[in-house]
């Protein structure tokens, strides 16, 4: 029992990044491959404001996402938007640059150091048939729910949320009624960087923030490929799927696969269904 919900609770931030990579995908069909690193920043930024602030941890953290937020509107601006109308390859090459550049900012800055999240506490709870939770699990498993849900009600019910899913289906289409394609897409990419920065945050408060973070960061994208390119709600099975597996081989076999565990998964289902659990196969001929 405890194997299963550690696994669900690793599978909540897995499915975080997840999401990250599929909303900057559906809205410019870039790989952002800088995300593991923009994770990175967001998170050693949440850890040091926090130590400097002080005071009630939601401040500090809230205003490193607002951060985000504002990063991803930037980095869209500044390097999508002039790439447009360029090889697709170009544009993702410039994110690997980010990531690169990003990475180096912070070894420069908090020169690899390991630097921690409190949440505001720390206890432990124990539930019948031997399962022990933490505090910051919990939050962690409370957020992922509300950030989906959030996420949900964004694209059912607002206008922005409608223009996005309309430019996402057939932007020319949705050019031609009026939708500015720009000011979506540049939205899609402020939440993009936004969910990865809180994906950053837990993986911050529950292992710690150090540069080894990125190695478990770049799951996102095995989880992105496995449940769907074109899919958010693929995300949740590919980040089931991969936290499972990659528990039962640390409880069962050797811990020091585990980390390429999500990347064999991976592999199989690109070579059974290419696409992905949910996603469609049109995408793949775009991608």
């Amino acid at each position: 029992m405890q194997l299963i919900v550690s696994s669900i609770i690793l599978s909540s931030m897995y499915a975080l990044l997840g999401c990250g990579f599929v909303t900057i995908y559906k809205a410019s069909r870039v790989l952002n491959f800088a995300y593991a690193d923009l994770a990175l920043v967001i998170g050693y930024l949440a850890a040091t404001m926090a130590s400097f602030i002080g005071g009630p941890v939601v401040v500090p953290i809230g205003l490193s996402l607002l951060f985000s937020f504002v990063l991803g509107l930037v980095i869209y601006i500044l390097l999508v938007r002039p790439m447009i109308g360029e090889p697709l390859l170009a544009t993702i090459i410039l994110t690997v640059a980010l990531g690169i550049i990003l990475n180096a900012l912070a070894v420069l800055i908090w020169r690899g150091s390991m630097e921690n999240i409190s949440l505001g506490w720390r206890a432990y709870y124990r539930f019948p048939w031997g399962v022990a939770v933490s505090s910051t699990e919990i939050i962690t498993l409370i957020c992922t729910v509300v950030i989906f849900f959030g996420l949900w009600a964004f694209y059912r019910f607002s206008k922005i949320g409608r223009h996005m899913r309309a430019a996402a289906e057939n932007i020319l289409l949705s050019a031609q009624r009026g939708i500015n394609i720009f000011f979506v897409t540049g939205v899609a990419w402020g939440i993009g960087v936004f969910v990865t920065g809180m994906a950053g945050v837990l993986f911050g408060a529950n292992y710690g923030v150090s540069l080894h973070m990125g190695n478990m960061v770049i799951k996102g994208l095995a989880v992105a490929l496995v449940g769907g390119l074109d899919s958010l709600g693929g995300a949740i099975p590919g980040a089931l799927i991969i936290a499972f597996a990659e528990k039962l081989t640390v409880y069962y076999f050797n811990p020091r696969l585990a980390d390429s565990v999500p990347f064999m998964i991976m592999m199989v289902v690109l070579l059974v269904k290419p696409w992905g659990i949910l996603g469609t196969e049109e995408e793949l001929e775009r991608v």
